[in-house]
């Protein structure tokens, strides 16, 4: 299912329609928020909206509705310009030919120029399929013309530039456009009658729908095509309501005036009885998917979606999670996006026939929540226990879909932090600095998603710890170096440098670092029950952490709460190129080591470190890269490396203990060179703390 999913995310043309969508879902939320404002059926609240200040704050409003749903055909041409341009021609720079020559057809097509024509009407919703129609075929028909027309225009004066070439030479393209979505007008018109792409479509449907009736057949349809549009990422209800509420509006007039009448109202289906019934949350049921997220999903990411969607969905504004899933081309959604409507149908027609629920007798916007939409709707308490049933139903539809997407999510997600993971070390190689938050695509969608979650763990819980044992020649285990390690509940163990690169970039490195040190003092009891007191245990700090007040001032804390187990900490800095080696930083590594911690330089010899760190006085051990113990057996200049360093080391009294030691031939060779601690694979990997205290002494 997954791969259906990625070949139609492929489609360039779908991917222009999705996004340009997703562009305009802010206008679409503030044009349905002002309508839940306007239209909240509460008699006290309308009361004060239409007769505070006259009436001001419900004009206030309606300027905003105007604005945002009265035109959201132009800004859909807008935002389908654009997208076409930058992903189908995967063009950049400047946009304004292919969005003038879309509004120029789409103003053509929609027939707002005919006599008698509501132009509003046409520029708000009703008119979104026009817009993306006559937008994909101007933009087509643009870069086929470009393409085919070559102008080589030579104007060149004193207040000519780069935007005035590109203007001149988009007349000509923008022109045969506006000439060819006349002539479709023209040929419509001779052939059917209408004078527009607009008047064409809806006469289609219009047909379509009349013929079927008012039925059980034909509202099946309605949903079934609603939903089909949506799949592919057209605005279904848009774009068919133009029809389909000129048949279903009169059903719930029928049954009001039967009802005033002193008669019992008959009419099952109404605009109102799908938007109450039928398309809770929106088309597909989405507030049922947006309840089995929260109930049932795991994953840090889509619970915080849903949590982020719940208010819009309330009000059957859907975006968020049509988009955020997604939904749209998402092929493991379709049976449940299509299948929860078609069953709420099915249940709302048979309560209705069997008399367990009245009939539809008040027109109710479609953003009025549950329960009071099918309150007011019916006249009834049945009318909101029809919509709770419907809404279980749809619940437990969506279930086992939820658990398949994040089956699926998890194991692509997968496959695509190994890439995310591949990024990193390539830059680790070049030492070329990359920010995997700001990388386009899935690259940059995995690392927001793991950086998410990892400061959830972070802020919330306990860092998983490993311990990587530290040997002298004697083969005594003379401490460790405490490891973060994170155990993702979904993607297991993260490549730890992927871990400190994310800490990094949220800017939750100092705090981690903290966390850490916390931790281990709080084992320190269990280590020494195993090992003597005399055990050291090394912790990671960066250059930036261990140069801050902030981190000073832990680590004062950390005395006063741990004053027996400080002496047995022995703080290892890393990445000494943000280091500032100055009086004010000697100063405070002195003050630090006053308190009783131990300090130690990691990955010494290499990149930017040198002798200078070693001038201060105040570091205890250095650790030497393990670059030079890869290669010590075979590389003589590695091993005189090693040679001075311990030289040294010994000179200035000063501890030296190899890393990545994975043989016994590397440690009789660093034996021999005066080397005499040691860490590496020969003595063990980074174990968890249970497994640290199996080893003993």
């Amino acid at each position: 299912m997954y791969h259906i999913y990625e070949w139609l995310n492929e489609i360039h043309l779908l991917q222009a329609i999705r996004g340009s969508l997703v562009m305009i879902i802010p206008v679409i939320m503030v044009g349905a928020f002002t309508i839940v404002l306007r239209s909240l059926p509460v008699p006290v609240y309308q009361a004060w909206l239409h007769g505070f200040a006259g009436g001001m704050v419900d004009r206030l409003l309606e300027y905003i509705y105007q604005a945002t749903f009265g035109i959201l055909s132009l800004y859909m041409v807008v935002s389908l310009a654009f997208c076409y341009a930058s992903k189908v021609q995967e063009m950049a720079g400047n946009y304004m030919g292919t969005i003038i020559s879309s509004m120029l057809a789409f103003f053509i097509a929609s027939g707002i120029f005919s006599e008698g024509a509501d132009v509003m009407n046409l520029l708000g919703a009703n008119g979104l399929f026009t817009a993306i129609v006559s937008t994909l075929f101007a933009n087509s028909l643009y870069f086929w013309l470009n393409k085919k027309i070559r102008l080589d225009i030579r104007i060149y004066t004193s207040g000519t530039d780069d935007v005035y070439f590109h203007m001149l030479r988009y007349i000509l393209p923008i022109l045969i456009i506006g000439l060819a979505a006349a002539l479709f007008n023209l040929i419509f018109y001779a052939l059917f009658g209408v004078h527009s792409f607009q008047e064409l479509y809806i006469l289609a449907l219009s047909s379509l729908f009349r013929w079927a009736g008012l039925n059980f057949g034909s509202t099946f349809l309605y949903v079934f095509m609603v939903h089909f549009l949506w799949f592919f990422g057209i605005h279904g209800g848009n774009v068919l309501d133009t029809v389909w509420g000129r048949i279903l509006d009169p059903g719930v007039e029928v049954n009001a005036a039967a009802l005033a009448a002193g008669n019992v109202p008959t009419e099952i289906y109404s605009k109102s009885f799908i938007d109450i019934f039928v398309l809770m949350g929106g088309c597909g049921s989405t507030l049922c998917l947006l309840i089995a997220i929260l109930l049932f999903e795991k994953k840090r990411g889509m619970r915080k979606l849903a949590r982020f969607a719940a208010i819009p969905s309330l009000f059957n504004i859907n975006e968020l999670l049509l988009f955020g899933v997604p939904i749209v081309y998402n092929s493991i959604m379709l049976i449940p996006f299509f299948l929860v409507p078609i069953v709420s149908l099915f249940i709302s027609t048979a309560a209705m026939k069997l008399g367990l629920v009245p009939v539809v007798v008040q027109s109710v916007e479609w953003t009025t929540p549950i329960f009071l939409g099918g309150y007011y709707a019916t006249g009834s308490i049945a009318g909101a226990i029809l919509q709770g049933v419907n809404l279980c139903v749809g619940v437990m539809i969506y279930r086992p879909f939820v658990r398949i997407l994040h089956r699926e999510n998890a194991r692509n997600s997968r496959s695509r932090i190994g890439k995310l993971v591949e990024l990193l070390q390539q830059s680790e190689d070049t030492r070329v600095p990359i920010t995997l938050l700001a990388q386009d695509g899935d690259a940059g969608v995995v690392a927001k998603m793991l950086s998410d979650d990892l400061e959830g763990d972070v802020r919330d819980g306990r860092p998983c710890m490993y311990f990587q044992p530290q040997y002298n020649s004697e083969d005594k285990c003379i401490g460790a170096e405490a490891l973060l390690r994170w155990n993702h509940p979904i993607y297991g163990l993260v490549y730890p440098p992927l871990v400190i690169k994310l800490l990094e970039e949220t800017e939750l490195l100092t705090r981690a670092e903290m966390r850490i040190l916390q931790t281990v003092l709080e084992e320190m009891d269990q280590i020494k029950d195993t090992y003597d007191d005399g055990v050291k245990i090394s912790v990671n700090v960066t250059g930036v952490t261990i140069q801050l007040d902030e981190y000073e001032e832990f680590l004062r804390e950390m005395l006063e709460r741990y004053p027996e187990h400080v002496g047995n900490i022995m703080i290892e800095v890393t990445e000494q190129a943000s280091l500032q080696i100055d009086d004010a930083f000697v100063a405070r590594l002195t003050r630090i080591k006053e308190m009783g911690y131990r300090l130690a330089i990691d990955d010494f010899a290499m990149g930017n470190t040198s002798v200078k760190y070693l001038r201060s006085n105040v570091f205890d051990m250095i650790k030497l890269d393990g670059s030079l113990i890869r290669d010590i057996e075979d590389n003589e200049r590695s091993r005189g490396i090693v040679r001075n360093m311990v030289n040294m080391a010994q000179e200035f009294h000063i501890d030296i203990l190899a890393e990545f030691v994975e043989t016994r031939e590397q440690q009789e060779l660093l034996e021999e060179l005066e080397c005499h601690l040691y860490q590496g694979y020969l003595y063990s990997p980074a174990v968890p703390l249970e497994k640290f205290l199996e080893k003993g002494c």
